[in-house]
């Protein structure tokens, strides 16, 4: 394993022998793990910067949701929720976005001669 980004709330990391092989990077949060493409990155920060939008299930009738909730052919992922930790999980994707995308961005506008 190698740390890409962390912060305060989790860390991302790249997994070398991952069990799914498009499964390379993984989420670290407290004693939990959850394994993750960089598909999957793009989708889960969406998730998290759609929370911000009125929940209309029958618990918050309308009211801003305190859970994300992530689905899949194969695991739910539900995570409990506060401000604080919604912008710090939004640092964190976007944090190991920007680790992950820098060498590509910086070949893109190299100076050539």
């Amino acid at each position: 394993m190698e740390l890409i980004y962390g912060n305060n709330y989790g860390a991302f990391y790249k997994i070398f022998e991952a069990p799914n092989k498009e499964c390379k990077l993984q989420l670290v949060v407290d004693t939990v793990g959850i394994f993750m493409s960089a598909s999957d990155l793009g989708h889960f920060l969406s998730v998290i910067q759609d929370s911000d939008a009125p929940c209309q299930c029958a618990t918050c009738k309308g009211g801003k949701c305190n859970k994300i909730w992530c689905s899949n052919p194969l695991v739910d992922i539900c995570l409990k929720v506060s401000e604080p930790i919604l912008e710090e999980m939004e640092d964190l994707v976007k944090g190991t976005q920007f680790i992950l995308n820098m060498d590509e961005t910086l070949k893109q506008y190299r100076i050539k001669n």
